[in-house]
């Protein structure tokens, strides 16, 4: 009886001193001062607001420019330099990958000809 008396106390002390320890970090985080959280995420909101008007700015300007000048197969055709340019970086990429163990994944080669088939059905 005295063994159950003995565990129940050394359990209640290990409780108490749990409640104490949570009420004292409950008591120094109210007394610890706010984040203004609204004000920093309205910032950055303006901020995000400002950057989107003014890239939506310059894709209208660029494409008040580039559609009146540029016919449909001039841009594919400089689509298709770019996507060869690409290519080549890409290759250089891999040789260069290739001593430190880089193996060129399926997934890439998938996404190339995928992105060369669109590019071929889009000149029908």
């Amino acid at each position: 009886m005295e063994a159950a008396i003995t565990a129940f106390c050394q359990s209640l002390a290990s409780f108490c001193h749990h409640v104490q320890s949570s009420s004292q970090a409950l008591s120094d985080s109210i007394q610890r001062r706010s984040i203004p959280l609204d004000s920093a995420s309205y910032a950055f909101l303006q901020s995000l607001d400002r950057r989107i008007s003014s890239t939506s700015t310059d894709l209208n300007l660029l494409e008040s420019m580039a559609f009146g000048t540029v016919s449909f197969e001039e841009l594919l055709g400089h689509c298709n330099e770019v996507y060869k340019t690409n290519q080549k970086y890409i290759s250089d990429l891999q040789d260069l990958m290739h001593p430190f163990g880089y193996v060129p994944g399926i997934h890439l080669n998938y996404f190339l000809l995928l992105i060369k088939f669109l590019a071929v059905s889009a000149a029908f």
